[in-house]
């Protein structure tokens, strides 16, 4: 009897396996043979999922980010956190989580340069898999700023900034040897803790 082939959970075998081939060969030193030896598949059934590489690594990337703004709505409906320290947990998360997978965050600034190299300017694509997080960043200060937590700010802007400060961050850890996450953790959190209605 043939074996019945589950196509969703082997997409997601091939993914999980080729964000370590990319995270240890970076994009541009990884090929399909590769990635297909190592998934034990061959090359034409390779492409049954993927029709190249770029595919793959934007379909990473999806998978990447689902799986960590999953987690972070999650912490946004904690009732046990303020508004504030739910912004804090999060943002600390994206930076222990970027750091501790350094190679990945190499291979992904290695791509965007790259296809910035073809003529493709992927910077949209990747604003549209951050998009949900710019909107759980928004919705949580609007609603800490209803209850007298945030103070009156205006809420894309400060947003912006989270993000701006998270990008620097993000280009310091593959840029320097130096890079220390909790140092970074602490300067973000310094700057939403200057968000806050002071006390009277």
């Amino acid at each position: 009897m043939p074996k019945i082939i589950d196509h969703e959970i082997r997409k997601q075998e091939i993914l999980e396996q080729s964000l370590l081939i990319f995270s240890q060969k970076g994009f541009q030193n990884t090929n399909l043979s590769y990635i297909a030896d190592v998934c034990k598949i061959s090359r034409p059934t390779l492409y049954q999922y993927f029709k190249d590489k770029e595919q793959i690594f934007q379909f990473a990337i999806k998978h990447v980010t689902e799986n960590l703004f999953s987690e972070y709505k999650t912490i946004s409906k904690d009732k046990n956190l303020s508004y504030q320290d739910k912004l804090k947990n999060i943002c600390a998360d994206v930076i222990k989580k970027s750091y501790y997978n350094k190679p990945f965050i190499i291979s992904l600034v290695d791509f965007l340069f790259q296809m910035k190299r073809r003529g493709s300017d992927y910077s949209e694509n990747i604003k549209r898999r951050t998009v949900r997080l710019h909107y759980l960043f928004s919705v949580l200060i609007n609603q800490g700023k209803r209850v007298g937590e945030f103070k009156d700010l205006p809420v894309s802007e400060t947003v912006a900034q989270i993000f701006a400060m998270i990008e620097s961050f993000a280009f310091q850890m593959v840029l320097l040897d130096s890079f220390v996450p909790e140092n970074s953790i602490k300067l973000i959190s310094l700057f939403i803790d200057s968000l806050i209605v002071e006390e009277k």
